[in-house]
């Protein structure tokens, strides 16, 4: 069986070269600066009257009372260093048993022999 040329594997045609890219001419227009007549409508400023039935369950704003003048405001508590200090002692002993577990599993692994 003789072996195909490289030329009869090559299926597909050549791909066109592209031509090179030109800048468009720029299109300068010239406007009056004026809207069409009837784009901007004028609508009526009268305001239509709310009726009796839709204002009658509304409270007015002397009946809402405010809500921060029958509040007192708490004084904060002085905070208690306890807690922090236990935070700080359980976060060491958390790095110190790590540590003893991380030297544990390198010592089992690379330093025994």
């Amino acid at each position: 069986v003789p072996l195909a040329d490289d030329d009869d594997l090559n299926t597909t045609a050549p791909s066109p070269q592209p031509d090179v890219w030109k800048m468009p001419e720029p299109v300068f227009r010239q406007t009056s600066g004026k809207l069409p007549t009837g784009y901007e409508r004028t609508y009526s400023v009268d305001p239509i009257p709310a009726t009796e039935s839709a204002t009658a369950n509304e409270p007015t704003a002397a009946d809402i009372s405010n809500p921060g003048d029958s509040i007192n405001p708490v004084e904060p508590k002085p905070k208690n260093p306890t807690l922090k200090f236990i935070l700080v002692l359980l976060g060491l002993a958390a790095m110190i048993a790590f540590l003893i577990v991380f030297l544990t599993i390198v010592y089992f692994f690379f330093w025994r022999s």
